[in-house]
């Protein structure tokens, strides 16, 4: 069975972002508890105004820990270049493990005709 998720987020809400990495987690702790081994990919995919919570800053420090816990586990962010030029951010400023892709549509629907299951907190 395919178990790979992707999750997306488009506003700049620390509440809604907190909400994708409790999702996350949950998430984790399912595949964790399933009797055979299962392996899943599991990618949070920001656009929009969302790509300023990304930031390396002290108001965003608890959510970059937060992010920085569950990519060791396996999350990957990918963030869209489009938005993160519209809101002139460097890749330079982004988190460590934050990827840019060129647009965050396009990478939602390749993701979903790969057989990823799209949630939106």
């Amino acid at each position: 069975m395919n178990l790979n998720l992707v999750l997306h987020v488009d506003m700049n809400d620390p509440q809604r972002l907190n909400l994708a990495f409790d999702n996350v987690a949950n998430y984790l702790n399912y595949l964790a508890e399933l009797p055979e081994e299962n392996t899943a990919s599991i990618v949070l995919v920001g656009n929009g105004p969302a790509v300023q919570l990304f930031r390396k800053t002290e108001e965003h420090a608890a959510l970059e820990t937060r992010a920085s816990d569950l990519m060791k586990k396996g999350l990957e962010i990918r963030l869209c270049l489009n938005a993160l030029r519209k809101f002139s951010i460097s890749a330079e400023e982004l988190w460590e493990g934050c990827t840019p892709v060129p647009g965050a549509i396009p990478e939602l629907v390749r993701l979903q005709n790969e057989g990823y299951s799209y949630v939106k907190p």
